[in-house]
């Protein structure tokens, strides 16, 4: 790994740290984020020369590096061969061949030093290709040449120094053969920089590994470098010249020039937001799993290397994977959805993490940044994916699927801010963290991928448990309210607050007050999303919460948000689920709050079930009954009049879809009286309208008829049961007939064993009310009239009901109906039934030999008969 390692002593794989370097993690100074597009800008920009200024690894294959030969086979001209880690029977031998013994240090040079392990000039040119790599050149224009061999003992160091060489020497790789020693620290400094700002320590495995594997470090010409003296032991060096040929080019990449597109790139990653730290980069092919778990990202392109690499180099401290995934795109009959999974997740050196890093399933987006809000580059077309994915690697029917390789890199710093990104079991987590440790600073940060990102906002319970712990805080300063007001807000627009923490909210509203918390509360209750095609008792929470609200402060606040939110009642669309629960919910609320005019809730609450009638099943008219009924009874809010109208318009409208097998369980269940309740609502304040249809749908089946009866004689009792059967009789049922029309006449059919079916009369539904209640055909109703007049006043009342009424209470047939002025024979005689008009007078023929007396009102001759005395 070339991460840059806050660590001075662990440097093995890492690019050292800056010592002086400003916190990458810091974010609270930033105003300006940069955006995915910068980022990709940047590494376009910057691709060929990003890289690190100098880089140290060990060489003994356990990490990106190439692996060096641990045998060396060293030999020294003169002295054959050379023992590793060197041998004191040696120290003298080696001084002697060397040219200088300032400091410790002794060198000899080039052409005295053999290595005799056929295998070093491989593995040294596979080397050279990962320095290349490292610090973000050409690897194909790089060489390296040995310089001298360094032998450094106990004591030894070498001064500050660059190695002044010629133009075409791109820098200097130092490789340490195994070697015992400790301290001799490695110090790399940019003589650009002011106060040695930029300087990089690396240990190269001293007192550890240094003594069994090869270890190197390389930097660049216009770098220096030192050597701190060794506590113990001594060092062996190979210092090589890397030469730098690129045909055509006029100079030779320096430190300045990688370290500028370095730094553009470094600069547009560090800019990022927290939870948008992580860079997906397609690489357009997929490699296979097999070869990325022996290589790891040795196995890459060179153009994919150097895409990885400049991810290491400008990410230092940022975790960089190799990630294969699977598109399966659907691309027909209407059907566009695409669907992606992560199928492998390998580290830089191939090892296997794909169970380590299952949050990545999660959190990496393959959509685009520019339409989706993703993590890709290049918008794809539903027909193809060729920008991303490369080429489609299966066609099945309407089914293209995809198999590519990414680069992924993150901040491991904000592991953290990326994993809540997507919201649910992760953020749930880190407030639950928060609260058992009381960490502000992980707070703030949360809050920071809060704010940012939608998915990231809090559930109900992580709201409120946040909400409890600032509350239980002693702390009121302006940055506790400040916490408060995003936490408030952080909720997600998917869910609403319960009863628990609306209860918090306003216990918050009391300790830090409305004044700085009321945008907030205005805020959660505004936003649109939350609101649309939500059940009615979302709003009676809401209101509850206001009115709560409002015994709980000084001030009124809480009245302006329970009008707001009846406001919004009034105008949102009907959605209900238990109409019970809601009809107890409204009941309580008034009883609970009866000092507080609750008129305006009321009438919007009645309006919602007006404005749903279309999808309110028979529960929901019944407990749209209940509410009306309480309502008349608490005798606050006025008689209600509209409200009822509505009901019987709105009930007649209903009762046709209710199954007449689930209408005669209700009139045979507890809740029978509210059914008859519900129909006497209609009988008082419909129109013949609803009367007709009420009518016409309770003789539909006998057994549904004859449960509508008994239980309204059940609910009302000897005294009332009749009253409100005759109001029935009379404006219900007299105006049809049991016929294939208006009923089932198979369901009205007497059936017996053996015997012959015995058909119903047309009468036969009046004649089972006045069996139960004969004396309703001599009892007048509020409006003076009997059971015979409205029946033959009837339009279609047929001869048979007519009859039916009549013989009865044959005395009805000789007294006028108070509303015409008519007696029933001539009311029958005015709709055209002409057959019931001579029977019923034939009941009293001395009604027209005795004379009639006529009104002297006008009247046409198409709609009445005057009859005089002969």
């Amino acid at each position: 790994m070339s991460s840059p390692s806050s660590n001075a002593a662990a440097d093995v794989g890492i690019l050292a740290q800056n010592e002086h370097s400003d916190d990458a993690s810091s974010m609270d100074e930033k105003s300006v984020w940069s955006k995915r597009w910068d980022v990709y800008q940047s590494i376009e920009y910057g691709n060929d020369y990003c890289g690190n200024c100098c880089y140290a690894d060990i060489a003994d294959g356990s990490t990106t590096s190439p692996a060096l030969p641990p045998i060396i086979g060293l030999s020294i001209s003169g002295m054959g061969n050379v023992s590793l880690p060197v041998v004191d029977e040696q120290v003298s031998k080696i001084k002697s061949r060397s040219t200088s013994g300032e400091g410790g240090k002794y060198e000899i040079e080039a052409n005295k030093i053999k290595i005799l392990n056929p295998q070093w000039d491989k593995s040294l040119k596979k080397l050279v290709q990962n320095v290349a790599y490292k610090l973000g050149v050409n690897p194909s224009y790089l060489t390296a040449e040995l310089e001298e061999l360094i032998y450094i003992e106990k004591g030894g160091y070498i001064e500050r120094r660059d190695d002044d060489e010629d133009d075409n020497v791109l820098g200097s790789l130092i490789i340490q053969l195994p070697s015992k020693f400790s301290g001799g620290e490695l110090t790399i400094y940019n003589p650009a920089a002011e106060d040695d700002r930029e300087s990089f320590k690396f240990t190269l495995g001293a007192g550890k590994e240094s003594a069994y594997s090869c270890h190197f470090a390389c930097h660049f010409s216009d770098f220096e470098y030192k050597m701190a003296k060794l506590r113990s032991g001594s060092r062996v060096l190979l210092r090589y010249l890397l030469h730098y040929k690129q045909v055509g080019a006029n100079e030779i990449p320096t430190a300045g020039v990688v370290n500028k597109s370095r730094s553009l790139f470094e600069k547009s990653l560090n800019g990022l937001p927290p939870p948008d730290r992580m860079v997906l980069l397609p690489l357009e092919k997929k490699y296979d799993r097999v070869t990325l778990a022996k290589f790891g990202i040795t196995v890459l392109s060179q153009e994919h290397r150097q895409k990885a690499e400049a991810l290491l180099a400008a990410g230092a401290d940022w975790e960089l994977l190799i990630v294969n995934a699977k598109l399966v795109r659907s691309c027909g009959n209407g059907d566009h959805s695409a669907i992606t999974s992560i199928t492998d997740v390998f580290d830089e050196s191939g090892c296997r993490v794909t169970s380590k890093m299952s949050w990545l399933a999660k959190t990496i987006d393959f959509s685009s940044f520019e339409h989706d809000d993703g993590m890709m580059l290049a918008f794809d077309h539903y027909e193809e994916s060729v920008s991303n994915w490369g080429a489609c690697r299966s066609v099945t029917g309407f089914k293209q699927t995809y198999l590519a390789t990414f680069l992924l890199s993150y901040d491991l710093a904000f592991e953290m801010e990326l994993k809540c990104r997507v919201g649910g079991e992760e953020v749930a987590e880190v407030c639950k963290k928060i609260v058992k440790t009381r960490d502000y600073g992980l707070l703030d940060r949360l809050l920071s991928v809060v704010e940012a990102k939608e998915k990231s906002k809090f559930d109900v319970k992580s709201c409120q448990i946040l909400l409890q712990m600032l509350i239980k805080s002693r702390n009121k300063s302006i940055s506790r309210v400040a916490l408060v007001k995003k936490i408030i807000t952080g909720l997600s627009s998917s869910v609403e607050p319960d009863e628990l923490l609306y209860d918090t909210i306003i216990d918050a509203v009391e300790k830090f007050g409305h004044d700085e918390l009321g945008e907030s509360i205005e805020v959660l209750l505004n936003v649109v999303e939350r609101k649309e095609q939500k059940d009615i008792n979302f709003f009676l929470k809401r209101m509850e919460f206001a009115l709560k609200l409002n015994t709980r402060i000084e001030e009124e606040a809480g009245l302006d948000y329970l009008e707001a939110v009846t406001n919004d009642l009034s105008h949102s669309a009907y959605s209900m689920k238990d109409g019970t629960d809601s009809v107890n919910t409204i009941l309580c609320m008034i009883v609970t709050y009866d000092d507080t005019d609750l008129s305006n809730v009321v009438d919007a609450c009645l309006n919602f079930f007006h404005r749903g009638t279309k999808r309110q099943s028979l529960q929901i008219m019944m407990d749209r009954t209940h509410l009306l009924e309480q309502l008349l009874v608490m005798n606050k809010f006025g008689s209600l009049q509209s409200s009822l109208v509505e009901f019987a318009v709105d009930f007649n409208r209903r009762v046709k879809s209710f199954g007449f097998s689930e209408s005669e369980a209700t009139l045979k269940g507890e809740e029978k009286d509210t059914f008859i309740e519900a129909a006497a609502f209609v009988i008082e304040y419909g129109t013949q309208t609803e009367w007709d249809k009420f009518g016409k749908w309770s003789i539909k089946t006998m057994d549904l008829f004859s449960a509508f009866i008994d239980a309204a004689m059940n609910v009302r009792g000897p005294v009332l049961g009749p009253v409100l059967l005759q109001d029935v009789l009379n404006k219900c049922l007299l105006q049809y007939s049991i016929t294939g029309r208006d009923t089932s006449i198979r369901s009205w059919t007497v059936r017996k064993r053996n015997v012959r079916d015995i058909l119903p009369t047309r009468s036969l539904h009046v004649q089972k009310v006045l069996e139960l209640c004969p004396d309703i055909v001599q009892t007048v109703d509020k409006d003076k009239r009997l059971p015979l007049h409205y029946a033959a006043a009837s339009a279609t009342a047929s001869f048979d009901v007519i009859m039916e009424v009549f013989n009865a209470c044959e005395d009805a047939a000789s007294i006028r109906d108070p509303m015409r002025g008519l007696f029933p024979f001539q009311l029958a005689a005015s709709n055209g039934n002409y057959k019931a008009s001579y029977s019923l007078l034939l009941a009293n023929p001395n009604l027209v030999s005795s004379g009639i007396k006529v009104s002297d009102r006008k009247r046409k001759r198409s709609s009445s008969v005057a009859w005089t005395k002969q």
